[in-house]
């Protein structure tokens, strides 16, 4: 939410005259269980191994000094067993099978080393003083670096500087406002080589200095009063050191699969008949619709901000409006505030009850005045003030809220010396997102033990994601610039352990030289959103709602909506393995390879492995740049190979979208266009973009019942393997459920599409059953294989029974694979001489009868529209017919078709020149 204000960005420089430079040189050590403690000549040099990739780095004045022991961040403990330090004239060396730290003697310094490689390396030990710290690293310039929160700018951090201090821009469109963003996570991944992690109980404001003053160099800078550490995370790539980096901080737990559906919100629905009219007019026009998020109106208006129950006047019967909306599969999400105005109800309760932030030196509540009137903030960190908030929840739940919005809680209007309970503004600031969405979601697990939270938030901090946030990019301007920004926005929070890092689809802020209407821009960002982990419409304008469009876009747009509830099956087991992991839904360039060029590329994703996303970011783009990683991709709307740099024509209809060579993308086929309430499993189409570069390839797809909090912990869910195993002579796909629960499915209907079959299948085998090989659309059925000659896709739709694996195999001619030439197929059932043919002279067909029966040639062009046929009368089985047959005078490629009265035919396709 949103109104238009000026902050200016705060970060307090730090003169670095200190009293000392690390723990100075080395004197001795002693080792522990997980912890090695190293006397200098001018401190102490803490090191705590928590497993056999992450590493606590801590500078202590002397061994009575205070040390970071516990985190509000951090929730690993160390559980690693230390063997032997080796030691020699100028280092120590910890090394467990996956990396040695070397802490170097002479001064004592810190360096991560992967064999001989050195990863990082302090440049001096941290440098503290009462009221600052400074740590210094020598890197490798040639790394990328991705994270540090929600940075519009990137995704290579190398070469910039940039703070840490939550805060708040109204409109924004412009990387330059990027240096302060409402999620800061001081944590960067270099390269595939380490993560970095900084962390404090007072975090103060933060500025790091990534090759931005030397390139060799990254400097951190903070204004702070409390103790320190860092962490070095090693791993041999992206997935291995956010495995470790969400391991030592948290994991996001599966958002409710409604998350993942459609949200509708608008700034905003004013009464109960604007929300049921909105939500109702797009369910009738057939539109999904999973949530309806209410702001402030809810509650009155923005002067009595911090009410926290309905207006009744323009909401007289709310449980009953949030029980039929319910009943449509439509969750109701509210608004809540970190302030409550002095015309507020609650206002005097919460100042009688000490639950504001103060004055400094003084028991007086902070006040302020701001755009809505005068206000004091909710000290959070207060288990009073947080008992007092989670009452009112767990109220409004019960009533039937589904989803909570936690608006503001930068705070962005966080005077620097308003005092908290667990200390000054200026120290703790960054922790209040952080302590609010830990107090929404633990009460939420205690009191409503059998549903997910959903959270949809605008600020955290390192560790936020452990409670279910689901975070927005705050209160971008409507304009083709702020679409622009999103992108690395998500790619930056993904790289920072927060996965579900979304936009208001369409721009919140329409601005002075701005129409309210842009239905080009409305859905370009609708088709971008459609491939990010959450799709919510929101803004100031007054037309949000898709059925406001005209056509094509209103077409358009439905049809994406389509798409994003098909994709479930493949969205939905991207969560899970984010939620298992931490490997990000959307993804920069270069995850899976460490290519600096594909590590600067802004304007493109991969959406989970298989997918790659290219947004039309421009008006009236005619066409676009797509850089494609190594290897052949397929267009994901066409199933045209493609390799390279390529420039796809746009249309109105279209983003680019690829799926990658061996990828499996199942979607679902009986999903209706109510919400994800209706969504189910039972019957799937499994996409294979099969290719002989890659001859082994998998994926897993996750179901539950979309709701369970505990469903990881408790086992009840199933895994479903897809695998492809490609030579030059066969296809081989296995489908296994490799694990199931009790509310599993006994039987699926399948549909495999399986791509780029550049040679006619010989024969088609499922579960080594041999299945019918047909060549026109309307003999397709179950157990048929059907292959389209022209797009060269094979289909085969079957009955699984889940509990057994069920295995396909494609048997082609391999050296067709690698000449492209194609063998001709049912050799010894049907031949057409010669193939290719001449148009309107005659060929020789030859054929075996199979059976006894009539029997009818025939042939069809490639569309299914019959052109010739010729009656043979009744054949005995075995018996040998030569035939000639009159061709008419046309051109291309033509199907054969012999069929009996009951049923059983066989097809040949053949070449007209």
């Amino acid at each position: 939410m949103k109104y238009k204000y000026l902050f200016v960005p705060f970060f307090v420089f730090i003169n670095i005259l200190s009293f000392g430079q690390g723990a100075g040189d080395f004197v001795s050590f002693k080792k522990s269980e997980h912890t090695i403690l190293i006397q200098g000549t001018k401190g102490i040099l803490k090191i705590t191994v928590f497993n056999s990739g992450i590493f606590k780095v801590q500078t202590l004045a002397a061994q009575s000094s205070p040390s970071l022991d516990s985190s509000y961040s951090v929730v690993l403990k160390p559980s690693y067993l230390l063997g032997n330090v080796e030691e020699t004239k100028t280092s120590l060396l910890v090394k467990t099978d996956q990396c040695t730290l070397e802490i170097n003697k002479f001064p004592l310094t810190v360096a991560l080393k992967f064999d001989t490689t050195t990863k990082i390396k302090e440049i001096t030990g941290a440098t503290q003083t009462p009221d600052s710290v400074t740590f210094a690293f020598n890197i490798n310039p040639k790394d990328v670096f991705h994270g540090a929160g929600s940075r519009p700018f990137g995704p290579d951090l190398n070469r910039k500087a940039f703070d840490f201090y939550n805060t708040y821009e109204n409109a924004y469109y412009d990387q330059a406002t990027g240096l302060s963003q409402s999620f800061n996570v001081p944590f960067i991944v270099a390269s595939h080589q380490y993560g970095l992690l900084f962390d404090s109980d007072l975090p103060g404001s933060m500025r790091m200095y990534v090759g931005a003053i030397d390139s060799t160099k990254l400097t951190v800078q903070v204004a702070s009063q409390g103790k320190w550490a860092y962490y070095l995370i090693n791993g041999a790539d992206n997935d291995e050191i956010l495995e470790n980096y969400t391991l030592l901080t948290g994991r996001q737990p599966l958002p409710p699969r409604w998350a993942l559906g459609y949200i509708q919100s608008k700034f905003g629905y004013k009464n109960e008949s604007e929300a049921t009219v909105a939500a109702s007019t797009l369910q009738k026009q057939g539109f999904p619709l999973d949530a309806l998020v209410l702001d402030l109106y809810w509650y009155g208006d923005e002067t009595v901000m911090g009410n926290l129950d309905w207006y009744a006047k323009n909401w007289p019967n709310p449980t009953e409006m949030m029980k039929n909306l319910a009943s449509k599969g439509v969750k109701t999400i509210l608004i809540t505030d970190p302030y409550i105005t002095t015309k507020s109800s609650n206002y005097n309760f919460a100042a009688n009850a000490s639950l504001f932030a103060q004055k400094p030196g003084s028991n007086l509540l902070y006040t302020q005045t701001i755009w809505n009137g005068t206000v004091a903030t909710l000290d959070i960190f207060k288990p009073a003030a947080q008992a007092w908030l989670w009452g009112n929840y767990k109220r409004l739940t019960s009533q039937g809220v589904a989803g909570w919005w936690t608006d503001k809680i930068e705070p962005d209007y966080d005077p620097k010396d308003a005092i908290y309970t667990l200390g000054p503004a200026l120290q703790v600031h960054n922790l209040y997102p952080l302590f609010w969405s830990k107090n929404l979601y633990d009460n939420f697990r205690k009191d409503f033990p059998a549903r997910r939270l959903f959270n949809l938030t605008r600020s955290g901090w390192a560790g936020s994601q452990r409670y279910g946030i689901i975070p927005w990019s705050g209160d971008v301007a409507r304009y083709w610039a702020g679409l622009r920004l999103q992108i690395p926005i998500m790619l930056q929070s993904g790289m920072s352990g927060i996965g579900y890092m979304h936009s208001d689809t369409g721009g919140f802020a329409t601005m002075s030289d701005k129409t309210e209407k842009d239905e080009e821009l409305d859905l370009r960002w609708f088709q971008f959103s459609t491939f990010t982990p959450v799709l919510r419409s929101h803004g100031q304008r007054s037309n949000v709602e898709p059925f406001n469009l005209t056509e094509p876009f209103y077409s358009i747009v439905k049809k994406y909506l389509g798409i994003r509830y098909q994709l479930l099956p493949y969205l939905y087991s991207l969560a899970w393995k984010n939620s298992t992991t931490g490997r990000p839904i959307c993804m920069p360039m270069d995850y899976f390879t460490a290519d600096k060029a594909m590590g600067n590329v802004n304007d493109q994703y991969f959406f989970g492995e298989n997918l790659l996303v290219a947004p039309v970011l421009l008006h009236g783009m005619p066409s676009r740049k797509v850089a494609l990683p190594a290897g052949k991709w397929f267009d994901f709307w066409t199933n045209q190979v493609v390799s390279g740099n390529v420039f796809p024509k746009l249309t109105v209809d279209h983003i680019p979208v690829y799926a990658k060579a061996g990828g499996f993308v199942p979607i679902s086929t009986s999903t209706t266009t109510k919400s994800t309430d209706y969504y189910s499993s039972d019957s799937l189409t499994v996409k294979f973009y099969q290719d002989i570069s890659v001859p082994a390839s998998t994926f897993t797809m996750f179901h539950d019942d979309g709701a369970d909090p505990n469903t990881l912990q408790n086992g009840n869910y199933e895994l479903i393997d897809f695998k492809g195993h490609i030579s030059t002579d066969s296809i081989i796909i296995t489908t296994t459920r490799s694990k199931d629960y009790p509310q599993s499915l006994a039987k699926r209907v399948m549909l495999y599409e399986i791509e780029n079959i550049t040679s006619n299948p010989v024969s088609v085998l499922l579960n080594g059953k041999s299945l019918p090989l047909v060549f026109l659309p309307n003999d397709f059925g179950n157990e048929i294989a059907y292959f389209d000659l022209v797009t060269k896709q094979l289909k085969i739709r079957y009955n699984w029974d889940c509990k057994t694996p069920a295995t396909l195999t494609i048997v082609r001619d391999g050296l067709s694979v690698i000449t492209g030439i194609d063998p001709s197929t049912a050799e010894n059932t049907l031949t057409v001489f010669p193939n290719p043919s001449l148009g309107g002279k005659p060929v020789s067909v030859k054929t075996i009868i199979p059976q006894t029966g009539n029997y009818e040639l025939e042939i069809y062009n490639v569309k299914g529209r019959k052109i010739r046929r010729e009656a043979l009368g009744k054949q005995a089985k075995g018996k040998i017919l030569n035939l000639t047959i009159e061709v008419p005078d046309v051109r291309g490629s033509y199907i054969l078709k012999l069929k009996n009265d009951q049923g059983f035919y066989h097809s040949k396709a053949f070449v007209i020149e």
